[in-house]
């Protein structure tokens, strides 16, 4: 496959056990924002194939998919199970991941950046011109991210452990469980960043959520709502979730479902939050995040396929 890039792609070629090659592996730099890496399948030929780009999770989170506290690899594993089935991929580091690096602080931090890194990433591919579709795969924070961006640029759009609903009315859903009691000031402070832009005299246990320099991207990432998003799409649409899942929960992949009823959906048992196994208890499903070992569930890898290849 001839690849088109400018001076900022560095090959590195992969190799697998016994030295066969299996995929081709290159850094490339869009802009001072989003630096990643470009898996493709190896092949002598010259034939184009599909591209996946990776959109991820809340958090300062590298494109590998894993943040300073953990390491599960999970997206980086993707990326090369993808390419032994011929899907190439692109997976990038948050800018939150290197924001000290960049200058940026906390409280100039938009939930649109990260929609604006998305498109940059769409375009740059688009543009290149040599894969036969680009498609966009969002994970967690990264589903919405991903289907905004995807909108009107992408020929395809992927949700994994997606919310349907937006950020607030998630939090005073969790709240309203985990904290009876809290969830009236919860409300009360989102409607206040909502009509304000600031909320004031909430609870000190909400100050994790309401802290002042964090407000500004709460407020930011508020405003959109995924359900009415995803019904807007006008391409093929893929959601998957796993019912171990400790993070979101399966409810919400029902309801992007029944906001694109034209989506395919994929239910995957004794799955997680990071597309790993689970088969004891919540125990088990938190050591998940650290241990790199595991395996992506093989359901996921024919799911994506199948639906890229269609």
């Amino acid at each position: 496959m001839k690849l088109k890039f400018s001076l900022f792609f560095i090959a590195i070629t992969a190799l697998c056990f016994g030295q066969e090659k299996e995929y081709n592996s290159a850094v490339v730099k869009i802009n001072k924002y989003i630096e990643g890496s470009l898996v493709t399948p190896y092949s002598d030929s010259d034939q184009e194939v599909p591209l996946i780009i990776f959109v991820m999770d809340a958090g300062a989170v590298n494109r590998d998919g894993n943040d300073r506290m953990s390491k599960n690899d999970t997206f980086k594993k993707l990326s090369y199970e993808l390419a032994k089935v011929g899907i190439a991929s692109y997976r990038y580091d948050k800018r939150l991941f290197k924001m000290d690096g960049l200058g940026i602080r906390e409280h100039e931090i938009s939930f649109d950046h990260f929609i604006e890194d998305a498109k940059s990433a769409i375009t740059y591919f688009k543009q290149n011109k040599t894969y036969t579709k680009v498609i966009v795969l969002g994970h967690g924070q990264g589903s919405l991210v991903g289907m905004v961006a995807a909108k009107d640029n992408a020929d395809g759009f992927i949700s994994i452990a997606g919310n349907a609903q937006s950020i607030d009315q998630v939090i005073i859903e969790q709240i309203s469980k985990q904290a009876p009691g809290l969830d009236k000031s919860a409300a009360a402070a989102f409607d206040q960043l909502r009509k304000n832009g600031r909320a004031i005299g909430y609870e000190p246990a909400l100050e994790s959520i309401f802290r002042y320099d964090l407000q500004p991207f709460i407020k930011s990432w508020m405003k959109y709502d995924p359900s009415q998003i995803i019904s807007e799409l006008e391409m093929p649409i893929l959601i998957l979730h796993g019912d171990q899942d400790i993070q979101v929960e399966m409810s919400q992949a029902e309801k992007l479902k029944e906001s694109a009823p034209q989506s395919e959906y994929v239910a995957i048992s004794d799955m997680n939050h990071i597309l790993k196994e689970i088969k004891g208890g919540r125990l088990e499903n938190q050591k998940s995040y650290n241990e790199s070992w595991r395996k992506i569930m093989p359901e996921v890898i024919t799911s994506i396929a199948n639906f890229v290849n269609q």
